[in-house]
């Protein structure tokens, strides 16, 4: 598997101090040095550069996941697959890697129009604590956490994924659809080269933020409460109640930072130590419990 694990996602905001503001007094992430792009704030979960950049934009909106591949022969043979595959690729230029951090990356989207960069290389940052008294976010080789991202072209997204990117699936989770006259709900589970049970979900549904949520993992349930606790404090709009979800079991709680981004927020998530000796599941259920929702109504 040429994947190793997500290492960064971009973010477009109006206001990226205030994002970053927000991530060092809820989430307890660390504001990092610029790395050069002007207007740009990036935000440290660990010794890794960066976890999340934080660009100056127009609108509030995700842009893109970059993910580490285990080598730069992994990198190399994951541009030959997409040129095989007939995609695009939008290779980075000097001061776009300086910017990451990294020795090259390369762009290209997939079937339902998500950006991803792939990347090797990546500088080594300097020792990070994160606030609140998290001893640690779950990071290191299983790269920042999870997103999982619309995919309303769902089966050649899906695809573009298993057979060009080479991700191994997890779970196929189906549920019923959310109002009457549309399809069913499904989000489609995959992991990479790591013990994380997915870093990947797809959702086949679009999103105006172009992004469902990202998911960082702290280390006790103390954690997940205390930042539950700031976050009501904030006064950010909690849409899922604190649960345990079947297929990774992880206990979390989701809501929505500035700009509209889904969060999750959780810890004890399953790792799968022997992926050859892993059967994917097909959930019928998302929750063992809790995860109650509440989803703003927009009229």
């Amino acid at each position: 598997m040429r994947v190793a694990n997500l290492g960064y996602v971009i973010l477009e905001m109006q206001d990226p101090a205030g994002w970053a503001k927000f991530a060092k007094n809820v989430l307890g992430f660390g504001v990092a040095k610029s790395l050069g792009e002007k207007g740009a704030k990036y935000l440290r979960m660990d010794n890794a550069p960066f976890r999340y950049m934080i660009r100056k934009g127009e609108a509030d909106r995700f842009v893109a996941g970059g993910y580490q591949m285990a080598s730069k022969k992994a990198y190399i043979d994951q541009i030959k697959a997409f040129e095989k595959a007939k995609i695009d690729v939008c290779h980075g230029d000097a001061k776009a890697c300086k910017h990451r951090a990294v020795k090259a990356f390369a762009s290209v989207t997939d079937p339902s129009g998500n950006v991803v960069e792939i990347f090797h290389g990546r500088a080594k940052g300097e020792p990070f604590k994160p606030g609140h008294g998290i001893k640690g976010f779950k990071t290191g080789k299983m790269g920042l956490g999870h997103m999982v991202l619309p995919a309303p072209n769902n089966e050649p997204t899906i695809k573009f994924y298993l057979k060009v990117m080479g991700f191994g699936v997890s779970d196929d989770l189906r549920l019923p659809a959310f109002a009457e006259g549309l399809p069913d709900q499904r989000v489609y589970f995959m992991h990479a080269d790591n013990p994380r049970h997915h870093t990947l979900g797809l959702y086949n549904f679009p999103n105006p933020t172009g992004v469902v949520h990202l998911m960082a993992e702290v280390n006790t349930i103390d954690e997940v409460g205390d930042c539950m606790e700031r976050v009501k404090k904030a006064g950010l709009h909690i849409f899922a109640s604190l649960g345990r979800h079947a297929n990774d079991e992880m206990v979390s709680f989701y809501f929505f930072a500035p700009g509209g981004i889904g969060i999750e927020v959780g810890y004890d998530g399953k790792q799968i130590k022997d992926w050859s000796k892993f059967k994917p599941t097909k959930s019928k259920i998302g929750d063992l419990w809790g995860h109650e929702y509440d989803f703003p109504v927009v009229e």
